[in-house]
Parts: C-alpha cells; structure tokens; sequence
C-alpha cells in the first residue's frame, strides 16, 4: 500500500520512531532524518496506525460509521412501511416509537456536521450536540417499550389502553423531542457555545477540580445519563418485545 505521510520528530514517543524508522524505506534521495521523508511505502498499513497514534483508524472508523448510518436508513423505511400495512397489525405505540426514531436520524445529521464544522470533532465529543441529540433516541426507546406493554396487555389481559392514552403518548413524545432540539438551539443561540459546553448547563455535574486532569472528550453528568439510559431502555424494549411475540403467539 502506498500511503503518503509523514512523521513528525517530536520526543513525544522515542520509542515508536525507533521503532518505526527501520520499517519505513524511503522513496527518492536519502535524507538526514528518515522520518522526514516524503512518500512511504509500508509493508502493512498497521504501521502508519501505530505512527500516528491511531488517527487514521479513528477517521476510518467515522467514516465507515457515517456510510452505514446512511445506508441503514432505507431498510429501516422498509420495514416502516410493512409495519403500517393492515394485514401486519402492529402495535400503534411501537409502530409510532420506530417511526419517532426517524427524529433521531434527521436530528443526528445536523448535529455531526455541526460538530464537524464548528469545531473539528464528531458528535460523540460535542457534548451539548451529544446530549440534545441522544436524548430523542431515548425517547424513542421508551415510546416503544410502552407501545409493547400496551400490546402485552392486550393479549394476556384483554385490556386494550383507551385512544385517548395512545394520543397522550404520542403528544408526550412530540413535546419532549421539541424540548431536546431547544435545548441544543438554546446553547448555539447564546453565542457562547464551545465543544465542552455542557448539556443542560451541566445539572449534577461533580465539582471543579475534584479530578487533576480529564480527557479532552470528557461529558457533563445530564449527557452521560441519557447516554446510558438509552442504552437501558433499549435492552428493556428488546425484553418486551420478546414477552409480546410470544404472548402473542
């Protein structure tokens, strides 16, 4: 693989240029540093990972990630519309949860090239963008969990949920979807806004300075909480929706 590069001669890690100097042969006159060649030719593309601190895996892995977000959206459109046909007969509740998920797509897209744009990190890292947008999938996540009980009653107790809750649900999941976009158009409003402006101004967060250092992509307390609590609530949908097949026969 040709790869051009180049490898900056800091003392920052000796050892890996020590390391790597006799693997990388140079191409065109020899110079007095090896590492400041032009174009390398590497016998693995490992080696360029290693020299750059696994940059170039992290750009790859984002780009990778981006493509695949893309191409997941027509499957998942697909399979929206074989849910809504009659002959199906899904839940109204999950099938309004897996169609609310749509709010997480359209909302992640603005929120990464944001990110990317204002300020050269991915939207992991951004931490009211992460935040705001994580939180759409959490409500996603709980609108279906709800939408599976109600179709769990419906089959084991024969209690069908009244329209009116269906509609509540629906409005509760609107407002709270409205309310997470305000909060990331709030920040970028105020003029004020960095990478490390914390999510709802940072509620919970421990106290300055009880740690000597954090790590550059470091995220407040109300962003690691939707964080994980989307992850929760998605292995509990993935446990009602096995007791609704099976309830359901």
């Amino acid at each position: 693989h040709a790869l051009p590069g180049r490898y900056p001669e800091t003392s920052e890690h000796p050892h890996r240029q020590r390391m790597l100097t006799p693997l990388l042969p140079r191409l065109g006159p020899a110079s007095t540093s090896p590492l400041r060649a032009g174009p390398v030719t590497l016998a693995a593309p490992e080696l360029l990972l290693l020299a750059d601190g696994g940059g170039a895996l992290s750009s790859t892995a984002d780009e990778l990630a981006g493509s695949l977000f893309g191409a997941s959206l027509f499957p998942w459109l697909a399979m929206l519309y074989w849910l809504k046909h009659p002959t199906v007969g899904a839940p109204p509740g999950v099938t309004f949860g897996l169609t609310f998920l749509l709010a997480f797509v359209f909302g992640s897209i603005p929120a990464a090239i944001g990110a990317g744009a204002l300020f050269g990190v991915s939207l992991a890292d951004a931490d009211w963008l992460h935040g705001s947008a994580e939180s759409l999938l959490a409500i996603t996540n709980c609108v279906v969990v709800f939408g599976f009980r109600d179709a769990i009653d419906v089959e084991e107790k024969g209690v069908r949920a009244p329209a009116a809750d269906e509609a509540s649900l629906r409005a509760a999941a609107t407002a709270l979807g409205s309310l997470s976009a305000l909060s990331a158009v709030a920040v970028f409003a105020s003029g004020g806004a960095s990478v490390h402006t914390p999510w709802l101004g940072g509620i919970g967060n421990a106290p300055a300075g009880l740690w000597p250092a954090e790590p550059s992509n470091a995220l407040s307390m109300p962003t690691w909480v939707i964080h994980t609590s989307s992850l929760v609530e998605w292995l509990l949908a993935v446990g009602v929706a096995r007791r609704g097949a099976h309830a359901g026969g």
